[in-house]
Formats: C-alpha cells, structure tokens, sequence
C-alpha cells in the first residue's frame, strides 16, 4: 500500500510538469508516437496552441494570456480557466476562431469578476486533482493516459482528448469523480472507434 501510495505521488510531480525543460523536450517526440494520432497532427496542435497564445498578446491580451489555458486536440481547442470579463470570453473564442487549422472551439471558461485575486489555496488543490488523475489513469493498464488532457479549475474536471473505446472513456471519468474534492467532471472527448466506424 505504501509503495503504491508512493508511485502515485511520483508520478504527480512527473505528469503535472515539474521536470526539467531538457527532459520535457526530450520526450516530446515520444509522447507523440504514443498517441493515437500522428506525429504531424501532434505537430499542428502544439503550433495552434503556440499561435493562439501569440495571438492574445498581439490583441493586448496579455492578462488573458496568463489566465487561459489553451489545450488542442485534432484541432479541437479547449479554453479553461476564470476571467472576470464576458467580454474578454468573446473576444478570446473570436482571436482562437481566426487561427488557421482550428475545427472546433470548446468554451469552458468561468466568468468571476473577482479573478484578479490570485487564489493560492484553491490553485494548489486544483493542481492536486489534476495530479491524482493523472497518476491513477497512469498506472491503469486498461487506459492509454497519454490520450487525455486533464485540466481541474474550481475544483471542476475536464477531461478532453480521443478515447479508444466507451469503456475506457468511462474509467477514466469514473477515476476522476472519485478523487476526493472533485465538484463535478466535464468531458469533451471524441470515442476513436466511433470515429472510424464514421469514416467507413
């Protein structure tokens, strides 16, 4: 029990970013051959989020720069995190819908006009969640986890990326739900074997 316990706290800090850049990079190209899509469709996600994010400086928006937080899949981008502008929210979907390459805008984003108070408390146990899904999708054989991007705001989850089947899809929110904190989970994720029965 312990050593299970200690794995999952290892592999917190590995899948929540907190290793060396060098590292990082290095398993770029690794991450990528493991998805189940291309390496050049890996590519353009990495260089739309890159653009999008270019973009919201370009547009004066630097602020939103640092309080959104962008995730592409397929060309489908997510938007998360609090603002405290309905305005800025628009103009925001508006700059990601003019990027070449984008097939789909998800809006997640809460509207708090109280989000210029940094909340430290709540940012860490966000960051808790994300890291305890990530760590138990992880170490479950039956989940290919290099498939989901897991993102906690406001104890909210959301889970987006390309499922292998509805049975995987269901462990892997069934896992999130049960992390202790967890006010609800939200999840935009495209089933791979519907797709390709689509494509027949």
């Amino acid at each position: 029990m312990y050593r299970i316990n200690f794995i999952i706290i290892i592999l917190s800090f590995m899948l929540t970013g907190c290793l060396p850049a060098v590292f990082t990079a290095a398993t770029t190209s690794t991450l990528a051959v493991a998805k189940d899509q291309s390496i050049a469709e890996t590519i353009d996600d990495v260089k739309i989020a890159a653009k999008i994010k270019a973009s919201f400086i370009k547009n004066n928006f630097r602020e939103l720069y640092t309080k959104i937080k962008v995730e592409v899949n397929q060309g489908r981008v997510l938007l998360t995190g609090i603002i405290d502008k309905k305005e800025d929210a628009l103009k925001a979907v508006e700059i990601v819908w003019g990027e070449k390459g984008v097939c789909e805008v998800i809006n997640e984003l809460i509207i708090d006009k109280k989000s210029d108070h940094f909340d430290l408390v709540q940012y860490t146990k966000d960051a808790m969640i994300t890291s305890q899904i990530k760590a138990r999708t992880f170490v479950n054989r039956d989940i290919k986890w290099v498939n989901y991007t897991i993102v906690t705001v406001n104890d909210i989850v959301y889970i987006f990326g390309i499922a292998r089947s509805e049975e995987e899809l269901e462990k892997v929110t069934s896992i999130a739900s049960q992390i202790n904190g967890v006010a609800r989970v939200v999840c935009h994720v495209k089933i791979k074997e519907t797709e390709e029965n689509d494509n027949k």
